[in-house]
């Protein structure tokens, strides 16, 4: 591949890559692009195959700071590493002209775009809310040059090679001297390359990546790896990561069994360069071997380290060596660059999970900032829940659902989790809530049980109406309908015993909205009113179709704004169920609150319940997983509001 700078013949080329390659409203303007390809002070970079121009790239440089505003490789090029030339290329203008850093944006949901960054060393700095328009937000992600962080690029072996002659960033040494030298026990900000000639358990190899661990280096592959390594059930948990992508890119294969090998991220089928990329993002390793098979579908079977003795060292994978000890980051185990490990379990395919995208990945960004490495699962992971310090659960909870099995299993392996499953069993039946408010003395509406196996029609003539129907399992006002007489109620009740022996009756208190008052730890983080929906009874209207129309308006306030009854009895409802993270529903009737229920796994959204605190709102949840875990450890230290 060529690299080159852009001139006005590019011009046909580089507005027809903008519009194979982004939406109409991130394209930039034919104009734009002519102003930048004459202006002095931007350079255009195309790339070229074999004299066909393929990709492009646009850096603004100022004396502090590079911008690389557009990086956009053309169809039928994807794969073969033109963008990762293009990256390569701005670092080392930047490097050439003493820029110390480079910036630029990426779409905040598009998880593989962010971690394909991460792997040139840049790393996330902020979020640009609506960047790209409404609820498109950007991460703005930043690479300090490798000059200033003065990290060192160490490859140990216990053998003889002549391979790395000419590798620039790199120091060989034997493991002797790793092992015992002083000047490598006490160095700081290494990166240490183990090629030994056996890295099994016990061996010289296994004890450089062992030793490194100890030294807070980072190593290549780690010692978590190594032993995840010969766990044929971690190795397929984590392949499935990116199951459909493996599915993806072997949909051609005929054969049933693949080996592929990975030599400084070079594949030795370049057919499959693009899954050998993905698979390294799970496992970094110089030298590995990913072996794969199909029955029903195609799952990662076995994880080896390969010798470099036993790989074809021609010009293509010295090529990538030289790249590959160029990048200042590489991926790392989480024991090394983190606190903590912590899960969040989302379901994608939820129609109304509990955060959205945006809110998730500020759960993240948050996190991350405390010293967590964070990693989104979903109902597959269940096997992997022992890999992690905490869950965060993010799809809507349930006791008759797979979301308490992940809260149990992960409460009994000792991670923090949030929602516990005492809470997810205290919320999500109302009949038990609503017992449990009554014994506490909690000023609630007036509430009925009606059971299927008595006779209730009497009962239901002397209630007063309208009532309210709930099933004791209902969410998101789902399951929950509105009698206006006797003969309504009869006739909700014949569909709703179908699917639960007893329901509740509540009286009607209409409101024009509801307050939500989020507790954490026992105070209160957020405060909320709910509008009912338009011309509803309702926060939501599911029979609504206009979408703007089925959810009320929202307004967040500052909890000191709020009516100390309201906060008062939010916290005295919300501490009957434990210390977790709840939702409390009250509304204001004739001056005083009645508490309509307590929610486990309440809302978080952009927008909406962190209109307020905004990234604050993130950072306050994120703290609670924090200091949980350092009181579990019985660390003094801890991180305050």
């Amino acid at each position: 591949m060529d690299i080159r700078e852009a001139n006005p013949d590019d011009l046909n080329f580089l507005a027809e890559l903008e519009r194979e390659c982004f939406s109409e409203p991130r394209r930039v303007a034919r104009q734009s692009l002519k102003n930048s390809v004459l202006s002095a002070g931007q350079v255009v970079l195309i790339a070229e195959v074999n004299g066909e121009r393929c990709g492009a790239i646009t850096l603004i440089p100022h004396k502090r700071q590079m911008r690389i505003c557009s990086l956009a490789v053309k169809n039928g090029f994807r794969g073969q590493d033109i963008g990762g030339g293009l990256i390569q290329r701005a670092i080392e203008t930047a490097q050439q002209t003493g820029i110390p850093r480079i910036a630029l944006e990426a779409d905040i949901h598009d998880e593989r775009l962010v971690r394909w960054y991460e792997n040139f060393g840049f790393e996330a700095a902020s979020v640009a809310v609506d960047y790209y328009g409404t609820n498109e937000d950007a991460l703005k992600m930043v690479r300090v040059s490798e000059q200033r962080i003065k990290s060192r690029n160490i490859i140990v072996t216990d053998y003889e090679t002549g391979f790395f002659e000419g590798i620039p960033n790199v120091t060989l040494i034997r493991a002797k001297q790793y092992i015992e030298d002083d000047e490598y026990q006490n160095i700081q900000n290494a990166k240490i390359f183990n090629l030994c000639s056996s890295l099994n358990y016990q061996t010289v190899g296994y004890y450089v990546s062992l030793l490194a661990l100890a030294r807070n280096h980072s190593v290549y592959p780690n010692i978590i790896s190594l032993r995840d390594f010969k766990n044929s059930l971690i190795v397929k948990s984590i392949g499935d990561e990116i199951h459909d992508q493996i599915q993806r890119e072997l949909a051609e294969e005929t054969e049933k069994t693949l080996s592929l090998n990975s030599c400084f991220g070079y594949c030795d089928r370049p057919e499959y360069q693009n899954l050998v990329r993905l698979l390294n993002l799970l496992y970094e390793a110089p030298l590995i071997r990913y072996q794969l098979e199909k029955k029903n579908e195609w799952s990662l079977q076995k994880v080896n380290t390969l010798k470099l003795s036993n790989i074809t060292q021609n010009a293509a994978i010295k090529d990538y060596a030289k790249r590959y000890f160029s990048k200042k980051q590489f991926i790392s185990s989480a024991l090394n660059r983190y606190a903590y490990d912590m899960a969040i379990l989302v379901d994608d395919d939820e129609a109304h999970p509990p955060s959205c995208r945006i809110a998730l990945n500020k759960f993240k960004l948050a996190a991350r900032a405390l010293g967590f490495y964070v990693e989104f699962i979903t109902k597959r992971d269940y096997k992997r829940i022992p890999e992690f310090d905490a869950l965060f659960i993010r799809a809507t909870t349930n006791v008759n659902n797979y979301t308490y099995d992940f809260s149990r299993y992960a409460y009994a392996e000792g991670l923090v989790v949030i929602d516990d499953p005492w809470s997810i069993l205290r919320c999500s039946n109302k009949l038990y809530l609503f017992e449990a408010l009554k014994q506490a003395g909690i000023h609630m509406p007036k509430t009925w049980t009606i059971n299927k196996n008595n006779h209730y029609a009497d009962a239901v003539k002397t209630m007063t109406y309208p009532i309210i129907l709930k099933q004791p399992d209902s969410a998101f006002s789902l399951g929950v309908y509105k009698a206006d007489n006797p003969e309504e109620c009869m006739e909700r009740l014949s569909e709703l015993l179908k699917r639960s022996e007893i329901i509740i009756a509540q009286e009607y208190l209409p409101t024009a909205y509801d307050w939500r008052i989020g507790v954490l730890d026992k105070r209160p983080v957020f405060a909320c009113k709910y509008y009912m929906a338009k011309d509803h009874w309702q926060i939501y209207n599911w029979e609504q179709e206009d979408e703007d129309d089925s959810i009320g308006d929202s307004e967040t306030l500052p909890v000191e704004k709020v009516p100390k009854k309201v906060i008062a009895s939010a916290i005295k409802a919300a501490n009957i169920i434990g210390d977790g993270f709840y939702g409390v529903d009250i509304k204001m009737i004739a001056g005083e609150p009645v508490v309509i229920e307590v929610n486990d796994n309440p809302s978080v959204d952009f927008g909406v319940e962190d209109a307020y605190l905004k990234d604050q709102l993130y950072t306050i949840m994120m703290r609670s997983f924090y200091n949980r875990l350092e009181n579990d450890r019985r660390v003094i230290r801890k991180i305050s509001y």
